[in-house]
């Protein structure tokens, strides 16, 4: 089945059954096809090459690829909000679905001039249609690069910027950002990078993060306040990154959960002696705590990944 091939603005749309597919004659990049891309796929490619070469469970929930000549020549993903529950904060009538994150964007350098903001142009007419309880697209920029000048071009508003703590291995020189090392609903992630923490191996850097929302349907009103854009800036200053006494002594209960004495130790030893007792009491009673020992090394999937883990030894690998 061919589909209906309707005009569509500057190009042309396939519909078929629930795909549909965007056809664009461009001056300097020739004739671009736009259509969803599977999950996989995007996950590939922006592992191999987006700068950050990183995937977080929260992205794919749309992904977008643009096609010529048949050859797939980058991508825009699109997943839940890295905050969750923010998207109360730009509408209080706004449902979880109705907002979604720009995660990632990439494109070949083969595509030139215009590139992404005909990618991004393209993604938001598929998601309105095939996705119309998507009502607003968030993005932020990150400051190490600029201001976000992409989402200027392709006429996203500004809402400020916030001032976001990014963590380099300075071993591997791997970069990332800090919520990982406060995160204890992600277990795997929150005891591997707090290694590096309590080893004393972590850089930190102060990074503006630049805010950009783009409403999809015109209806909908975003209650924060616009700000005109930012002037151009970029870079990263070096700053202090510690732990609370609280989450040092959440983070050695739950080492000590899955049978790293070591570590356990090297984060109590953060903790004044003063404080210890009662903030061990309170992370006994912690929420996280329970449901780390009630639900989550209940589940066999879940003790393969603490598996994973790096400087388990044998012996505590079987107490897992």
């Amino acid at each position: 089945m061919l589909g209906r091939i309707l005009p569509y603005l500057n190009g042309l749309v396939t519909v078929s059954g629930n795909s549909l597919k965007i056809i664009k004659e461009t001056k300097t990049n020739g004739t671009l096809i736009f259509r969803e891309i599977p999950y996989q796929t995007a996950k590939n490619m922006m592992v191999k090459y987006h700068y950050s070469h990183k995937w977080n469970t929260s992205f794919g929930l749309v992904n977008i690829g643009v096609f010529r000549d048949g050859t797939l020549l980058g991508a825009a993903v699109f997943g839940n909000l890295m905050n969750p529950n923010s998207y109360k904060k730009l509408n209080p009538d706004f449902d979880k679905e109705n907002v979604v994150e720009l995660n990632r964007l990439w494109i070949d350098d083969e595509l030139g001039y215009n590139a992404e903001t005909t990618l991004i142009g393209a993604s938001f007419k598929i998601i309105k249609k095939l996705y119309p309880y998507i009502y607003t697209i968030q993005s932020f920029a990150d400051g190490r690069l600029g201001c976000g000048t992409i989402y200027k071009a392709a006429n996203f508003k500004y809402y400020g910027h916030s001032n976001s703590v990014f963590l380099q291995d300075i071993n591997s020189k791997e970069l990332f950002h800090k919520v990982p090392l406060e995160n204890t609903k992600r277990p795997t992630g929150f005891l591997n990078k707090n290694r590096l923490y309590l080893d004393n191996k972590l850089r930190a850097f102060k990074v503006k993060t630049y805010r950009y929302i783009y409403c999809l349907n015109k209806t909908k009103e975003i209650l924060l306040p616009e700000l005109p854009y930012p002037p151009y800036e970029k870079g990263m200053t070096d700053t202090v990154f510690t732990h609370s006494e609280n989450l040092l002594a959440r983070l050695s209960v739950m080492y000590k959960l899955i049978g790293d004495d070591e570590y356990a130790n090297k984060a109590l030893k953060l903790i004044n002696p003063s404080n210890l007792n009662y903030v061990l009491e309170q992370a006994h009673t912690n929420p996280s705590i329970k449901w780390f020992c009630e639900s989550y090394l209940k589940n066999p999937r879940n003790l393969i990944d603490l598996k994973k883990l790096p400087k388990l030894t044998p012996q505590q690998l079987k107490l897992l």
